[in-house]
């Protein structure tokens, strides 16, 4: 090693993130000639200072090696972290050799037993909670009932108290400024992002163009959205004052900061609030007729936020807008918000409420036999999700076309996407997407049924669609693909690029041309499908 002194931990918290991020480790004990190990998960707790003080974990009592910890209680914990082989492959300079970067850990450290029931319970409580944190449909130890309780007996805690650490982080501190980025642009084209993520941790800023340098240069906001979102993530931010919020102070928040944006635009002669029933119990609807007493198709419109916020009332003035430059009625469709009701709760109300519309319509001035449905962000996926079901058990001549503004089709994002237009400056970040997926499923395999990932489900069958994406949203190539797919299987598709347009943009209309061309649009693809004439469908700001 060229000189260990470069590889040092910048700070307690580099060495509490890599157990964090890696907490399995091998425990090793023994005289010399006679080791034991064993590797085991363990929890790294520090002082207030981000200190390390012990690590926590457990043996399996019928692992011999905890029972020499009472007469010496001396081990060794190794950690290895992000780790990764560079070719010189990736080099300008190919005479340079390759080598390996890596972050490792090693703690002397005396441990301490804890032999009781209740510590069992709790150690194991405590990495259970840190292991499922996040996770869909997060697992607790209670739900394996009496077998808990068996399980517990078999293990014996530990606390290994800290004596020493010896952390070495080898992350390219050593290299010259080009060779750094050539690693760096390596570790990305070969989808080692854990590892170059560590490097731009320790690289003091040198390395922030290397990737940048081969990523797509992200297209700028239009002027008239940016003012949009840069008001809302202000204003979200200001409300929230860096607190960590539970999804119902989370849902007031977005609330209140969508308010403003709904107000003016055209004026519904009549509005109604109704509720329809269904499997998972009432749901409430909202009429938007623009002409009541004539006979028009109608719209189930399905708004976004994840599936866990927003509601009828922030999209408000979108559902207005295309009732009104549509000429038809449109149904907001209030359905259940995760993480408290998962998948497939607000699907299979989507499905029971397309049904009741059906059976119930006439009685509300709706003609629900020329029903289309559509939504923005989540709301699209639904869309999606209910086309599939409904075809599937031989009701798909329910829905006649399908409406969709930046649907979510996977829960997958690309590397080039998360850089180019998921960071936590956009209206929608990579991160948000992983969190609102995670709160939506209620199992891992969830992420992969076709009624939640549209991209791996056969569509032959369904009505024709309208897709309508933002140039500059982390949803955009999911979109594309799935436009691609859609007319692979011969389904009518209208599809339609906004250039400068993020996530979310429709809600922009008040202060966006955009915006409206894509709401004209949208209503021009409803027009076409169930041949209204324009003069019902004119618009009064």
């Amino acid at each position: 090693m060229a000189n260990p002194s470069l590889f040092q931990p910048l700070s307690p918290n580099d060495i509490a993130d890599l157990v964090a991020e890696q907490p399995l480790a091998w425990i090793v004990s023994g005289p010399a000639g006679a080791l034991s190990s064993t590797p085991l998960p363990v929890q790294l707790e520090c002082d207030a200072q981000g200190r390390p003080l012990r690590l926590l974990g457990h043996f399996a009592r019928s692992n011999p090696q905890w029972r020499a910890f009472a007469e010496d209680p001396r081990a060794t914990v190794l950690l290895i972290g992000p780790h990764g082989y560079v070719s010189p492959s990736w080099f300008e300079d190919r005479t340079r050799a390759p080598t390996w970067n890596y972050a490792t850990a090693v703690f002397e450290v005396d441990i301490e037993l804890h032999d009781t029931a209740e510590d069992a319970s709790r150690l194991l409580q405590h990495l259970t909670d840190d292991m499922e944190q996040g996770r869909p449909g997060a697992w607790r130890p209670e739900e394996m009932g009496d077998r808990y309780f068996n399980l517990r007996q078999g293990v014996i805690g530990f606390h290994a108290h800290v004596r020493d650490i010896r952390a070495t982080f080898k992350l390219g501190q050593d290299e010259r400024d080009d060779v750094f980025d050539d690693i760096l642009r390596g570790l990305w084209n070969t989808q080692h992002h854990s590892l170059a993520r560590w490097m731009r941790r320790f690289d003091g800023g040198r390395g922030a163009g290397a990737i940048s340098a081969i990523a797509p240069t992200p297209k700028p906001i239009d002027a008239e959205i940016a003012g949009f979102i840069d008001s809302v993530i202000a204003e979200g931010r200001r409300l929230t004052a860096g607190r960590t919020l539970d999804w119902p102070a989370r849902r007031e928040i977005v609330e209140q900061v969508r308010r403003p944006w709904c107000e003016g635009g055209p004026s519904i002669a009549r509005t109604e609030e109704i509720f329809a029933d269904t499997r998972h119990g009432p749901v409430r609807l909202r009429i938007y007729d623009p002409v009541p007493g004539t006979s028009k198709p109608t719209l189930g419109f399905l708004h976004g936020g994840g599936w866990a916020m927003f509601s009828l009332d922030t999209h408000d003035r979108v559902m207005r807008e295309l009732a009104a430059r549509a000429g038809m009625a449109v149904v907001g469709i209030d359905y259940a918000l995760s993480p408290e009701a998962r998948y497939p709760v607000a699907l299979e109300q989507v499905v029971d409420v397309v049904r009741w519309l059906q059976a119930n319509g006439a009685k509300h001035g709706l003609d629900a036999n020329r029903l289309a449905l559509g939504g923005d962000s989540a709301g699209g996926n639904l869309t999606t999700g209910a086309l599939l079901k409904l075809r599937d058990e031989g009701e798909g001549d329910r829905i006649a076309a399908a409406l969709n503004y930046y649907a979510g089709y996977s829960p997958d994002c690309s590397p080039q996407s998360r850089r180019r237009y998921g960071t936590d400056a956009d209206m929608l970040s990579a991160a948000e997407v992983d969190t609102f997926w995670n709160q939506y499923i209620s199992r891992p395999a969830d992420r992969n049924h076709p009624y939640t990932h549209g991209l791996l489900a056969d569509v032959e069958g369904l009505p024709p669609f309208f897709i309508g994406i933002g140039e500059c949203d982390v949803l955009a190539e999911q979109n594309l693909a799935m436009a691609g797919k859609l007319l692979a299987y011969g389904i009518g598709v209208e599809l339609k690029l906004y250039p400068g347009a993020p996530h979310s943009f429709i809600e922009a209309v008040s202060v966006s041309s955009i915006a409206r061309q894509a709401l004209d649009d949208g209503a021009a693809f409803l027009r076409r499908t169930f041949k209204i004439g324009r003069a019902l469908a004119a618009v009064h700001e």
